[in-house]
Protein backbone atom coordinates (compact mmCIF):
# COMPACT_ATOMS: atom_id res chain seq x y z
CA UNK A 1 0.00 0.00 0.00
CA UNK A 2 2.70 2.41 0.93
CA UNK A 3 4.56 1.59 -2.56
CA UNK A 4 1.18 2.56 -4.31
CA UNK A 5 0.99 5.71 -2.20
CA UNK A 6 4.72 6.77 -3.10
CA UNK A 7 3.97 5.38 -6.94
CA UNK A 8 1.65 7.85 -6.82
CA UNK A 9 2.88 10.79 -5.29
CA UNK A 10 5.85 10.80 -7.21
CA UNK A 11 3.87 10.62 -10.53
CA UNK A 12 1.85 13.81 -9.52
CA UNK A 13 4.96 15.57 -8.40
CA UNK A 14 6.52 14.35 -12.17
CA UNK A 15 3.39 15.39 -13.70
CA UNK A 16 3.79 19.14 -12.14
CA UNK A 17 7.04 19.41 -12.82
CA UNK A 18 6.37 18.53 -16.58
CA UNK A 19 3.71 21.39 -16.42
CA UNK A 20 5.80 24.22 -15.03
CA UNK A 21 8.20 23.48 -17.69
CA UNK A 22 5.86 23.22 -20.59
CA UNK A 23 3.48 26.09 -19.62
CA UNK A 24 5.52 28.25 -17.17
CA UNK A 25 4.86 30.39 -13.92
CA UNK A 26 1.72 33.24 -13.52
CA UNK A 27 4.20 35.76 -15.10
CA UNK A 28 4.44 33.88 -17.91
CA UNK A 29 8.03 32.75 -17.72
CA UNK A 30 8.82 29.51 -19.06
CA UNK A 31 11.87 27.40 -18.33
CA UNK A 32 14.38 27.68 -21.16
CA UNK A 33 14.32 24.19 -22.21
CA UNK A 34 10.46 24.69 -22.64
CA UNK A 35 10.91 26.43 -26.00
CA UNK A 36 11.41 23.10 -28.17
CA UNK A 37 8.59 21.44 -26.24
CA UNK A 38 6.13 24.03 -26.45
CA UNK A 39 6.62 23.40 -31.01
CA UNK A 40 5.64 20.08 -30.68
CA UNK A 41 2.38 19.15 -29.72
CA UNK A 42 1.92 16.87 -26.32
CA UNK A 43 -0.67 14.35 -28.18
CA UNK A 44 -0.19 13.00 -32.01
CA UNK A 45 -4.58 12.39 -32.16
CA UNK A 46 -6.69 15.63 -32.45
CA UNK A 47 -9.29 15.84 -29.97
CA UNK A 48 -13.06 16.17 -30.52
CA UNK A 49 -16.44 17.21 -29.08
CA UNK A 50 -19.07 18.58 -28.83
CA UNK A 51 -22.59 19.23 -26.57
CA UNK A 52 -25.27 21.56 -25.98
CA UNK A 53 -24.28 25.34 -24.76
CA UNK A 54 -25.99 25.35 -21.23
CA UNK A 55 -26.75 29.48 -21.42
CA UNK A 56 -27.93 29.59 -25.43
CA UNK A 57 -28.94 25.90 -25.86
CA UNK A 58 -27.12 26.02 -29.61
CA UNK A 59 -24.62 23.12 -29.97
CA UNK A 60 -21.15 23.60 -29.51
CA UNK A 61 -18.23 22.34 -29.85
CA UNK A 62 -14.28 22.22 -31.49
CA UNK A 63 -16.23 21.16 -34.93
CA UNK A 64 -17.16 24.27 -35.19
CA UNK A 65 -13.38 25.96 -34.53
CA UNK A 66 -11.52 24.15 -36.93
CA UNK A 67 -8.55 25.52 -38.17
CA UNK A 68 -8.58 27.99 -34.44
CA UNK A 69 -6.18 27.29 -31.61
CA UNK A 70 -8.86 26.51 -28.78
CA UNK A 71 -8.44 27.27 -25.22
CA UNK A 72 -10.74 24.68 -22.96
CA UNK A 73 -10.93 24.99 -19.06
CA UNK A 74 -12.51 22.27 -17.46
CA UNK A 75 -14.08 22.49 -14.47
CA UNK A 76 -17.14 21.84 -11.78
CA UNK A 77 -18.96 24.14 -9.04
CA UNK A 78 -18.08 21.47 -6.31
CA UNK A 79 -14.40 22.15 -6.59
CA UNK A 80 -12.58 24.06 -4.44
CA UNK A 81 -10.07 25.71 -6.35
CA UNK A 82 -12.56 26.04 -9.63
CA UNK A 83 -13.70 29.59 -8.67
CA UNK A 84 -10.02 30.81 -8.47
CA UNK A 85 -9.66 30.18 -12.40
CA UNK A 86 -12.65 32.60 -13.25
CA UNK A 87 -10.77 36.05 -12.70
CA UNK A 88 -7.81 35.00 -14.88
CA UNK A 89 -9.69 33.50 -17.42
CA UNK A 90 -11.53 36.51 -17.49
CA UNK A 91 -9.05 39.01 -18.05
CA UNK A 92 -7.57 36.54 -20.42
CA UNK A 93 -10.90 36.90 -22.44
CA UNK A 94 -11.49 40.39 -22.37
CA UNK A 95 -7.31 40.81 -23.87
CA UNK A 96 -7.81 37.72 -26.18
CA UNK A 97 -11.26 38.38 -27.33
CA UNK A 98 -9.96 36.10 -31.55
CA UNK A 99 -8.91 33.28 -29.15
CA UNK A 100 -11.69 30.50 -29.12
CA UNK A 101 -12.50 29.76 -25.55
CA UNK A 102 -14.65 26.90 -24.41
CA UNK A 103 -15.60 25.35 -21.10
CA UNK A 104 -16.62 21.96 -19.83
CA UNK A 105 -18.57 21.95 -16.54
CA UNK A 106 -17.48 18.50 -15.43
CA UNK A 107 -20.17 15.73 -14.02
CA UNK A 108 -23.13 18.18 -12.75
CA UNK A 109 -26.19 19.11 -14.95
CA UNK A 110 -26.72 22.28 -16.61
CA UNK A 111 -28.12 24.34 -14.37
CA UNK A 112 -25.57 23.85 -11.93
CA UNK A 113 -23.04 24.46 -14.99
CA UNK A 114 -25.41 27.86 -15.89
CA UNK A 115 -25.14 28.98 -12.17
CA UNK A 116 -21.35 28.39 -11.55
CA UNK A 117 -20.86 30.66 -15.02
CA UNK A 118 -23.36 33.28 -13.40
CA UNK A 119 -21.54 33.56 -10.08
CA UNK A 120 -18.13 33.76 -11.54
CA UNK A 121 -19.74 36.11 -13.91
CA UNK A 122 -17.95 34.51 -16.99
CA UNK A 123 -19.98 33.78 -20.19
CA UNK A 124 -18.17 31.09 -22.45
CA UNK A 125 -19.59 28.33 -24.40
CA UNK A 126 -20.13 26.01 -21.52
CA UNK A 127 -20.96 22.29 -21.98
CA UNK A 128 -22.32 20.36 -18.50
CA UNK A 129 -20.10 16.97 -18.84
CA UNK A 130 -22.43 15.23 -16.41
CA UNK A 131 -20.95 12.23 -16.38
CA UNK A 132 -17.66 12.80 -16.55
CA UNK A 133 -16.59 11.52 -20.32
CA UNK A 134 -15.41 14.59 -21.79
CA UNK A 135 -13.52 15.07 -19.13
CA UNK A 136 -12.03 12.10 -19.25
CA UNK A 137 -11.53 11.65 -22.73
CA UNK A 138 -9.10 14.74 -22.24
CA UNK A 139 -7.45 13.23 -19.66
CA UNK A 140 -8.10 15.38 -16.62
CA UNK A 141 -7.16 14.51 -13.64
CA UNK A 142 -7.53 17.66 -11.44
CA UNK A 143 -10.03 20.20 -11.43
CA UNK A 144 -9.70 23.06 -12.73
CA UNK A 145 -7.51 21.97 -16.07
CA UNK A 146 -6.43 24.60 -18.84
CA UNK A 147 -5.61 21.95 -22.36
CA UNK A 148 -4.25 25.00 -25.23
CA UNK A 149 -4.91 23.26 -28.47
CA UNK A 150 -3.48 24.08 -31.00
CA UNK A 151 -5.04 24.80 -34.56
CA UNK A 152 -5.47 21.14 -35.30
CA UNK A 153 -7.16 20.97 -32.15
CA UNK A 154 -4.06 18.50 -30.77
CA UNK A 155 -2.94 19.08 -26.97
CA UNK A 156 -0.03 21.87 -27.20
CA UNK A 157 -0.24 22.13 -23.19
CA UNK A 158 -2.03 21.18 -20.58
CA UNK A 159 -2.19 23.38 -16.90
CA UNK A 160 -3.37 21.23 -14.01
CA UNK A 161 -5.14 23.56 -11.33
CA UNK A 162 -5.75 27.08 -11.33
CA UNK A 163 -4.08 29.11 -14.22
CA UNK A 164 -3.27 32.56 -13.69
CA UNK A 165 -2.96 34.88 -16.11
CA UNK A 166 0.72 34.52 -17.54
CA UNK A 167 -0.07 30.94 -17.60
CA UNK A 168 -2.92 31.29 -20.07
CA UNK A 169 -0.57 33.94 -22.62
CA UNK A 170 2.23 31.04 -22.27
CA UNK A 171 -0.23 28.22 -22.66
CA UNK A 172 -1.95 30.52 -25.98
CA UNK A 173 1.38 30.92 -27.47
CA UNK A 174 2.22 27.46 -27.12
CA UNK A 175 -1.01 26.31 -28.78
CA UNK A 176 -0.51 29.27 -31.79
CA UNK A 177 2.93 27.70 -32.22
CA UNK A 178 2.02 23.87 -32.65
Amino acid sequence: MLVVALVALLAGVAAAAAAVLLVGDDDGRAATSAAAAESEPLSGPAVRFSGTDVTTGAVVGLGKLAGEPVVVTVWASWCPACPKQAEPLRRFAAAHKETALFAVDTQEDAEAAKAFLDANGLSLPTIADEDGHIAAKLGVRELPTTIFLTSEHRVASMWEGPAGLGRLKTGLAAARAG
